[in-house]
């Protein structure tokens, strides 16, 4: 709202609220004026406000002492939780929960102390058992300080506050002494109170009230009016006239009049808003309500009746504005209650959904109609648990009551009607708005492109003759275009090939896959009118790059060889990689030995029989369809080691056993040292001495448990150095030949 701008506005709003399946009614009015752009005041109020509560079971106020219920043919009061009734004596039960049967509780106006709180269907004066005189009836109150808010003995809850806990079902049980006595237990209940926040200790099935609650506060808008983008605060104060101070106030809460907060309520709001296009705004709000407790008056001083919950806000809404008539509105709200407060037993934060329109018939004057829908109330499908819970009766038959719930609780009225509805009005005082200005022409000043040759690359196997070309299929677009009234300008191109990726002055064109020719691109703008100005064209040429056939030369090297045993195959292997041919032809040669695999392939092997000691060099020659100027041999060298021979260890004429265990031991020492190795023993002599001697031999292996495998004894014939036996030990490595006797 701008400077001097000013409106009154009325609604006759109904929607749906739980606990209490609650259908409110209410005439919201309020006044708004700017005192300058940014700043504007505010003040509502509520004309009328009507609640029916279709499930009053299921709140709390419906069950204080002043409240009744038709129930088995007369008004009685319900069966409530409430904390035990407290005398100036010793209680059997301090502050503990406990049942008030159906009809118990005599009929008491607020503020409820010192009144009866009947005689809990004992068949004797029960206050002696809640520590009053003997055979008396216990009372209400007196109220005494608590948390954040005072007990209320024989009223309210465990929990604080002056509203009990509420029973949906009871059963009856008998007891087990003579007199066979029926009592009334309750099987479904809540310790914490139930409620509706914004009514809380209403007790009629439809009360009406009026001018109930005051608002009064500032928006500030922190961005120009004429701004697509808008964001503020919003800060207010609320306060209610009816309080419990006095039984006409409470009288009125009763009613529903207002949530009674004594000292009223503080909330900020920050809001955001923008028009994402002409025909579409958004707008969205944060905000968080500081409430005040709800206080009475009762003999003994101030008391808090309830602490209420915390509220914040969050709320997003679309709105098409058709034309300067029509506008439909898509919004939705979210109320979470907050913060310290009074348990509430079927607690149920609202989210609602709203679809509805304005109408304008002149600038001042506003008229609006929504359908308004309550997305979370309290019907079946919010119940989806089971429960089991037992209640234990001392002197009954049976003393304990199980009650096994799946779903909906027994005696839960759930919600059934999530609906409602929005009309409103509004009038005040509008600025002259400027008269419209005949639109002009936008016109285009120029288009420049950041290049205007489009070069198409080499295709594969073929190079640059200049070495390189320009890399790219893409140019960048600049458009420059003037309005002689500083609208907003759309831009708009048509390309003779390729396409347009992009909005506004500055876009890219996408020439990929364009064949070689000349193309034009025009750039054209509107600022209202159509694209009616000047427009402008440019021309690029594509081209293809001058290309020659690729030609590129392999790697070539040749690996393998190594060291390989006189006999054993010695490999060779060509490695060819990169390049451009496609047909290699391979030819080897060697500089020793034979080739005996793989001529005219990649890899050969080569025979080194009687090479020992030998080195052998291949080399590969490769052919094809090669570049004149690629390498076309390369060599590897590889290494023939020499035959191993036979190691003389030991030798000995004749010896005592002792000796020859000696010479044994130091010759498997050496075998063992050379665990590939074999040992060779030969025997010299007369067949008897060397039969003598290689029992000696055999004697120390196996006295030694020598592994006799790794040795072999032969017999050499007459001993080289004259008579007598005479024993050679021999170490033959891999590969060597016996040694010859």
């Amino acid at each position: 709202m701008r400077k001097g701008e000013w409106t009154l506005s009325a609604a006759y709003s109904n929607y749906d609220r739980d606990p209490g399946n609650a259908d409110f009614t209410e005439v919201p009015l309020s006044f708004q004026i700017g005192l300058n752009d940014y700043l504007e005041l505010f003040f509502t109020t509520e004309g009328y406000r009507g609640i029916k509560v279709n499930s009053p079971r299921n709140l709390s106020s419906f069950y204080l002492p002043n409240s009744q219920f038709f129930i088995n043919g007369a008004y009685r009061s319900a069966p409530a939780v409430v904390m035990a009734p407290q005398g100036t004596g010793t209680s059997q039960y301090p502050g503990w929960a406990v049942f008030r049967p159906t009809g118990t509780q005599p009929y008491v106006q607020f503020p409820y102390v010192g009144g009866s709180a009947g005689n809990f269907q004992f068949s004797f004066p029960s206050g002696a058992i809640f520590g009053f005189p003997a055979n008396t009836i216990p009372t209400l109150g007196p109220p005494r300080a608590g948390g954040a808010s005072a007990n209320f003995p024989g009223i309210g809850s465990i929990y604080g506050s002056i509203l009990p806990g509420v029973v949906l079902a009871t059963s009856t049980i008998s007891s087990s002494t003579a007199n066979n006595v029926a009592a009334e237990v309750p099987l479904v209940f809540t310790l914490a109170p139930t409620y509706l926040p914004d009514a809380p200790f209403i007790n009629r099935q439809y009360g009406n009230s009026a001018w109930g609650q005051f608002s009064a506060g500032a928006k500030w808008r922190w961005t120009k009016p004429t701004s697509p983008v808008g964001f503020g605060v919003v800060g207010y104060y609320q306060w209610y006239p009816d309080k419990a101070t006095a039984s006409s106030g409470w009288n009125q809460l009763q009613r529903g009049a207002s949530a009674g907060g004594s000292k009223g309520d503080i909330a900020l709001v920050f809001f955001a808003d923008a028009r994402v296009r002409k025909w579409m705004n958004i707008s969205a709000n944060l905000g968080y309500k500081y409430t005040s407790k709800v206080k009475g008056d009762f003999p003994g001083g101030s008391y808090t009746v309830l602490d209420r919950p915390d509220e914040l806000y969050s709320a997003f809404a679309v709105d098409f504005p058709v034309n300067k008539y029509f506008q439909p509105i898509l919004e939705f709200r979210s109320t979470q209650y907050v913060g310290g407060r009074t348990p509430n037993a079927f607690e149920k934060s609202p989210m609602d959904g709203i679809a509805g329109a304005r109408w304008f018939p002149f600038s001042w004057m506003s008229l609006g109609a929504a359908y308004r829908y309550n997305f979370n109330q309290q019907d079946r499908d919010s119940f989806n648990t089971d429960f089991n819970g037992t209640v234990t009766v001392a002197g009954r038959v049976p003393s304990t009551i199980t009650t096994n719930i799946s779903g909906v609780p027994t005696g839960f009225a759930p919600s059934t009607d999530p609906h409602g509805f929005i009309f409103s009005v509004s009038a005040g005082r509008r600025n002259t708005t400027a008269k419209d200005i005949p639109l002009q022409p936008a016109s285009v000043n120029s288009v420049t492109l950041s290049s205007k040759e489009i070069v198409i690359p080499c295709p594969p196997g073929t190079v640059p003759v200049e070495g390189s070309c320009p890399d790219g299929s893409t140019v960048q677009v600049s458009t420059s275009a003037t309005d002689p009234q500083n609208g907003v300008l759309v831009y708009q191109y048509t390309v003779s090939a390729g396409r347009v990726v992009g909005q506004g002055a500055n876009v890219t064109w996408d020439l990929s896959g364009v064949r070689p020719g000349t193309y034009t691109i025009t750039s054209a703008v509107d600022n209202g009118c159509g694209f009616c100005g000047t427009t402008k064209t440019e021309t690029i040429t594509v081209r293809e790059c001058n290309c020659k056939p690729n030609c590129a030369c392999p790697s070539l090297s040749v690996s393998g060889g190594g060291v390989v045993n006189p006999g054993e195959a010695m490999s060779f292997t060509a490695n060819v990689s990169g390049g451009t041919a496609t047909n290699i032809s391979y030819n080897w040669s060697v500089s020793a030995g034979t080739i005996t695999s793989g001529q005219g392939t990649p890899s050969i092997s080569i025979d080194t029989t009687g090479l020992d000691g030998q080195n052998i060099t291949a080399t590969v020659n490769i052919s094809g369809d090669l570049c004149n100027d690629c390498p076309r041999n390369a060599s590897e060298t590889g290494s023939v080691t020499k035959k191993p021979v036979p190691t003389l260890v030991d030798e000995f004429g004749k010896l005592p056993d002792d000796e020859v265990k000696a010479r044994v031991d130091a010759f498997y020492i050496a075998l063992n040292n050379q665990p590939s190795a074999r040992g060779y023993i030969i025997n010299y002599g007369t067949d008897k001495e060397i039969a003598a001697r290689e029992k000696q031999i055999m004697k120390a292996i196996n006295f030694r448990k020598y592994d006799a495998s790794r040795i072999t004894m032969v017999r050499g014939g007459a001993n080289p150095n004259g008579a007598g036996v005479w024993t050679k030990f021999w170490l033959v490595p891999p590969g060597a030949d016996n040694p010859n006797p």
